[in-house]
């Protein structure tokens, strides 16, 4: 009885222990169940870089512009205004933007005008007394990007919008603007440009693009390596005085095969005077000095350029130029009444300017222009200063001088009457444009080099006499070679009012230049301040100008 008692109690223990352990054991000695794991730290990107204009701007507010609106706004990741060094660093959390939304968003910097004391006006290093603009604009980098935001990368982002690839936009800007793609990033390096001296280099280009984007100009990348199609181009310059005497220039383009950079465009030129066709050098009057030596400035020389906005282009084989426009439409706007608007602005009037309107105006009558008329309002900056000769039939000196030395030897001083002016040079009008810088030559001190005496004459209106002259300063002028063409320079007058200075040179024979020989002509070279290196026009788009032309009955 015992024995099976104690085996039944033996069994039903064991049973108990098989449950107990099948249960995890008794609550007497079991570990209590273990704490959940804590949530990782959230994930937290920083952006950081530099915003640039001519050099680091600072009072900037940079941005991740997640709706696309040109705004810094409430919840967009956004950085302090920058510093003096134009540094930003922006955060945001990656639970909070997307990877996608950070891919498909820019970084933008607004640049801000405003007074110099406040906190919120953007100011450049280069110039820290005074604001950096006049009228608020946008620079961007590309979307997904940090780093260096510029005027540049802003030009880059704007292909990117067209729907190029990065790496296509920037290979565009660099022909474009003709500069270094590794320059979009970082300019800095590159020498500035001042009042006494213009640069042609990537840090120019960026100053050019943010004063296009001040003027409110619309960037735009060209495809540079696309075909072009022949079209008629902008009219570059009307006068017309009645149906039987008038002048036109079109800049019109060439056609151009793909797979080749840029574009060009020809220099039409016609009219009629007197009823009568006008002969074609009555309209070809200009040379340059450029790298192949003189070129005659005739209609069937192209003139090359790059596509988009800003652009560059060449005149005449020399003259090098950058430059943006800012489209006006007119659409639907009297005749009359855009070119009268086009008359107030004399440094850019295209149309008639400086001449009567009237018979214009009354032609054009209540005419209006149809869709897609546009005045473009361009600006250029010369980025190089060639000399050029402005009017070949008026600017050659006596035909029988053919060298330099001759010009030395035919003006000396020792010759000069000075109640005519006779036996001395013209270099250009001095304070007004009825006093005139006259020259002669006093003696050598090697056989290219030399003394002068200068003059100042009075001048009639029409331009054409000169008398009363004064003797004024004492200078130099010097023989030296110019681009392998022999030029005459001269120093120590006064400054002028001209926005160029004047020397001989000696032309060999060319087509359309000197007849017959070298011949010794009066040439120009444009003054190096900025202030002269900026041109400024305004023009009818070729639709606007074949509206006009045929309510003008020009064929």
């Amino acid at each position: 009885m015992f024995k099976n008692t104690t085996l039944a109690s033996f069994a039903l223990s064991g049973c108990a222990l098989l449950v107990l352990s099948a249960c995890g054991g008794g609550s007497d000695s079991s570990a209590p169940p273990a704490p959940p794991a804590p949530p990782p730290p959230p994930v937290t990107v920083t952006l950081t870089g530099q915003v640039m204009v001519d050099q680091a701007a600072q009072n900037v507010l940079v941005c991740m512009d997640l709706n696309a609106n040109g705004a810094c706004d409430t919840g967009e990741p956004s950085s302090a205004r920058t510093g003096p060094d134009g540094a930003y660093s922006l955060s945001y959390k990656a639970a909070d933007v997307s990877a996608a939304q950070v891919a498909e968003s820019s970084l933008i910097a607004r640049i801000e005008p405003g007074s110099i004391t406040d906190a919120s006006t953007s100011i450049d290093a280069a110039y820290p007394g005074s604001p950096l603009t006049t009228t608020a604009y946008v620079l961007r980098q590309v979307p997904g990007k940090s780093g260096q935001i510029n005027p540049l990368t802003t030009l880059v982002a704007a292909g990117l919008a067209q729907g190029m690839a990065e790496a296509t936009a920037r290979a565009n800007v660099a022909v474009q603007l003709a500069i270094s793609d590794a320059k979009i990033d970082s300019y800095q390096d590159n020498p500035a440009s001042d009042a006494t001296s213009v640069r042609d280099n990537a840090r120019s280009m960026a100053l050019l693009t943010a004063a296009a984007l001040q003027a409110g100009a619309v960037l735009e990348v060209g495809d540079q390596q696309a075909a072009v199609a022949a079209a008629s181009g902008d009219l570059a310059t009307l006068r017309y005085f009645d149906a039987s005497n008038y002048f036109v220039r079109t800049l019109d383009f060439q056609e151009k095969a793909a797979g080749s950079a840029g574009a060009s465009v020809k220099d039409n030129r016609s009219g009629l005077t007197s009823g009568v066709a006008t002969a074609s050098t009555d309209f070809y009057t200009q040379a340059y000095l450029g790298s192949s030596g003189w070129t005659f400035c005739s209609g069937a020389l192209p003139l090359p350029l790059t596509r988009g906005n800003p652009s560059r282009s060449q005149y005449c084989n020399a003259l090098d130029t950058a430059g943006f426009r800012v489209r006006e439409d007119v659409s639907g706007q009297g005749m009359s009444t855009v070119v009268t608007g086009m008359q107030t602005d004399t440094a850019a009037n295209s149309i008639n300017n400086g001449n009567p309107t009237a018979s214009l105006l009354t032609k054009l009558g209540t005419a209006s222009f149809p869709a897609d008329a546009v005045l473009q309002k361009r600006v250029n900056l010369n980025v190089s200063r060639p000399l050029y000769i402005n009017t070949l039939s008026s600017d050659i000196l006596n035909p029988a001088i053919t060298s330099l030395e001759q010009v030395m030897s035919a003006f000396p001083s020792s010759g000069v009457n000075l109640t005519a002016g006779r036996g001395t040079l013209g270099l250009g009008v001095t304070t007004t444009e009825v006093k005139v810088l006259r020259v002669a030559f006093t003696g050598t001190t090697s056989p290219t080099a030399g003394t002068v005496q200068y003059y100042e004459c009075d001048l009639n209106v029409a331009q054409n006499t000169i008398a009363n002259c004064v003797t004024t300063q004492t200078g130099t002028y010097a023989i030296e070679t110019v681009q392998g063409m022999r030029v005459l320079r001269y120093t120590g007058f006064s400054e002028t009012i001209m926005n160029n200075t004047r020397v001989h040179v000696e032309v060999p024979s060319i087509a359309g230049l000197a007849p017959g020989g070298t011949r010794v002509y009066v040439a120009r070279e444009s003054k190096p301040d900025l202030a002269n290196a900026v041109t400024r026009s305004n023009r009818l788009n070729s639709t606007a100008w074949a509206a006009m032309r045929a309510t003008l009955g020009i064929q």
